[in-house]
């Protein structure tokens, strides 16, 4: 099994602000997950970032919504994490994948 973590922080790229509230980033996330890809299984978990923007160079504190998805098969996460960074105008959204997760629902 494959664990793949998205780390998206909410302020938005231009304006380096947060322009959606974290309640209903939540809920466009939820829906590109269910909706766009057909992931029914993920947790949604707020959480605080630091990021150094590539366009400017400056450092914002941000607000961050942690994705964790457990999958038997590959997903396409470049393809969600497009998704994402459109909805919520994201310079990046960081990725980490584990291969050969024990994870197990019982």
């Amino acid at each position: 099994m494959k664990k793949y973590k998205l780390t998206v922080g909410l302020n938005d790229k231009n304006t380096e602000c947060q322009e959606v509230t974290t309640s209903t980033a939540k809920s466009i996330l939820a829906n590109i997950l269910l909706n766009d890809f057909e992931i029914y299984a993920f947790t949604i978990t707020e959480c605080e970032g630091c990021y150094k923007m590539q366009s400017t160079g400056n450092i914002v504190f941000e607000k961050s919504i942690r994705i964790e998805i457990a999958s038997d098969t590959d997903i396409d996460y470049k393809a969600i994490i497009n998704s994402i960074k459109s909805a919520l105008n994201q310079e990046s959204v960081m990725v980490e994948i584990t291969n050969n997760a024990n994870i197990e629902f019982i």
